[in-house]
């Protein structure tokens, strides 16, 4: 009888010390191992209970148990001692740090990264993921509010402030309007548009709106520093001589999602964002640009390609000719090239989804004259304006630069429903569509393989269907 007293004594015992020792792990050892650097946003309402708020913890993946956070509020005696509000909690934390932040971390902002390329949609979708406000909320008001008169083109476009929202880490004050993000996004873009950088693009022949719009092309297309002022020079030499840009990335704008091979059928839809089938420059910028691509097309190369390819790790390739265009092709891709076949059964051209342009295009008399004048004209009383610049940052005291990551096509839960413009728009053009849908499945074969690569900035990781032209 004693040594059955005793056993079970023992195992009593061994029971309690692993128990402790748990909950003494669970309140030590971080949630996760991951060097994982970025947070997540948490909204306390103010009549939250204990096991309400163990539950979003768990949820957002923050804490390991509910049982075991709640235990510990017990124990610590901070049960009644959270406070409501809005925090920014690291990924990697322990309970311990959990139940400090939670009584006197509470932020007075949000910080949250947008990544160059965002279009106005993802932009909505990281607010509402940071829980700063309703996607939708923002996106109704992107589509009547207009901070700078340089933003609005001769065409009608469904957010006037594509373009013009620029990529950078902002700290977001709690309770801000989607006014306050435009107005605190667009007064950043509005910085770089210097006296001295609108006089270089007046010089140019380029009105502001113009500018932004083949800076959000030259973004969408290019993976690499080295690659955009070639890029933007091909570009401008195609506008000169009146070459369709044949821009993949106009077509994803088209489609509200990035596509990983664009199709014949696709570079014939009609919308003057296609710029297979619109020449010049689409109505306005696909994506906001950041400040190396505005820089691209400021100092762009004066180059003889018109042609170039994005290789599998998203180098491009330039050629002057079709005929070289089409060596680089089968070179970086050979047997990965796709060919479709028609109704006859004979294989149409591959790495092509166009009508052909041969360098003989560049014979014909440049005009580089790429804006009107009536819109060149129009900058001028905006020329020696000097920027503003009003928003003042709110100091976060435990909060770290988050990791927002472009939302890849297969992770993209949210959906928007198209509105129709605040502008009258034909008929025949239809409004652009954020990018939020998913990827239907395709039912043509393109003509090559796009390339899909993934470029990280020192914030975040970024992942593009980088189209060439021509390709």
């Amino acid at each position: 009888m004693r040594k059955s007293l005793k056993y079970m004594s023992a195992v009593i015992l061994s029971a309690a010390v692993i128990s402790v020792g748990g909950l003494g792990a669970l309140y030590l050892v971080p949630n996760t191992f991951d060097e994982d650097t970025g947070t997540k946003v948490l909204v306390i309402d103010q009549d939250a209970t204990g096991t309400e708020i163990a539950n979003m913890l768990y949820e957002q993946g923050l804490i390991r148990s509910t049982l075991g956070f709640k235990i510990w509020l017990a124990l610590s005696g901070t049960g009644d001692k959270l406070q409501s509000g809005h925090y920014q909690i690291p990924n990697k934390v322990t309970v311990r740090e959990l139940i400090e932040l939670l009584q006197e971390g509470h932020v007075e902002s949000i910080k949250l990264t947008i990544p160059e390329g965002y279009t106005v949609g993802d932009i909505a979708i990281a607010l509402e993921k940071a829980k700063i406000m309703k996607a939708a909320d923002f996106l109704a008001e992107a589509k009547t509010f207009v901070p700078y008169p340089y933003m609005k083109g001769t065409r009608p476009t469904t957010y006037p402030v594509e373009g013009f929202l620029f990529p950078s880490t902002y700290e977001i004050p709690v309770g801000s309007t989607p006014r306050d993000v435009i107005m605190m996004m667009s007064e950043e873009m509005n910085r770089y548009l210097t006296p001295a950088v609108k006089k270089q693009i007046q010089a140019q022949h380029m009105s502001i709106h113009d500018f932004v719009t083949l800076a959000s092309i030259v973004e969408r297309e290019s993976l690499f520093d080295a690659d955009r002022p070639v890029i933007a020079g091909v570009f401008k030499k195609r506008l000169a001589h009146g070459i369709p840009l044949q821009s993949d990335a106009t077509i994803s704008y088209v489609l509200g999602y990035a596509k990983e091979n664009v199709t014949i059928g696709d570079t014939q839809l009609q919308s003057p964002y296609n710029t297979y089938v619109s020449k010049g420059l689409p109505p306005g910028p696909i994506s906001n640009p950041g400040k190396k691509a505005l820089d691209a097309v400021l100092h762009s190369e004066n180059t003889d390609y018109l042609y170039f390819v994005a290789d599998k790790d998203g180098h491009n390739h330039f050629s002057k000719t079709y005929a070289e265009h089409l060596a680089a092709v089968e070179k970086i891709y050979g047997g990965d090239t796709i060919s479709s076949t028609n109704a006859n059964g004979s294989a149409q051209v591959n790495a092509q989804a166009g009508p052909n342009y041969d360098a003989t295009a560049a014979s014909t008399v440049p005009d580089y004259n790429y804006s009107s004048q009536e819109a060149v004209d129009a900058d001028s009383q905006y020329i020696d304006a000097e920027p503003t610049y009003t928003y003042t940052p709110t100091t976060v005291p435990a909060a770290s630069d988050p990791v927002v990551t472009r939302p890849a096509v297969q992770e993209q839960q949210a959906t928007q429903q198209v509105e129709t413009p605040v502008q009258s728009e034909p008929a025949t053009a239809p409004a652009y569509v954020p990018t939020t849908t998913p990827a239907p499945v395709q039912e043509q074969a393109p003509l090559i393989r796009s390339v899909e690569t993934s470029s990280t900035t020192s914030s975040t990781t970024t992942t593009n269907n980088r189209g060439g032209v021509e390709r």
